[in-house]
C-alpha cells in the first residue's frame, strides 16, 4: 500500500516464477574480469542478493544497487541494514543518486554505489 501511495502508476501487473540460487550457480570467478561491477535492482531482496554474491563480492570493485528507506515490500531489508552489510563485506558509500521522496518529501528510496574499499582512490 506504501508503495502504490508514493508511486500512484504502480500495481500489480502479474507474477513470475523465477530461479534462486547463489551467484556463483550462473557465473564463476574467472567470469568476472576486473573492474567489475555488480548491479542489482531487485525488489526488496537486495541484502538476500547480497547474500547469495558472498562467495563472489571480493571479485566486484564498485556494487550499485537501489534501496528503500521505509519497507515497500513484505519482508523487505530497508537501506540502512543492505549498506551495513556492504560495509561489513569490505565496501563503502560512494554516492547516493536519484532520490526519490513522498509528498512530504520524506526520503523513500534511493540509488546507492559503493566501492570496494581496496579499490585504487577510494577513502571511506
Amino acid at each position: 500500500e506504501r508503495q502504490r501511495a508514493v508511486f500512484r502508476a504502480v500495481g500489480e501487473n502479474g507474477t513470475t516464477m523465477v530461479e534462486v540460487a547463489p551467484l556463483e550457480a550462473f557465473v564463476s570467478a574467472s567470469d568476472l574480469a576486473p573492474p567489475a561491477l555488480l548491479k542489482l535492482d531487485v525488489q526488496g531482496f537486495e541484502l538476500e542478493a547480497l547474500r547469495g554474491c558472498n562467495a563472489l563480492l571480493d571479485r566486484f570493485v564498485a556494487v550499485y544497487l537501489e534501496c528503500s528507506f521505509e519497507p515497500l515490500y513484505a519482508g523487505q531489508a530497508l537501506a540502512d541494514e543492505v549498506l551495513a552489510h556492504l560495509f561489513e563485506q569490505g565496501f563503502g558509500l560512494a554516492g547516493v543518486y536519484n532520490a526519490v521522496g513522498d509528498a512530504r518529501g520524506r526520503a523513500v528510496q534511493a540509488d546507492f554505489l559503493c566501492l570496494s574499499r581496496r579499490a585504487a582512490g577510494f577513502r571511506a
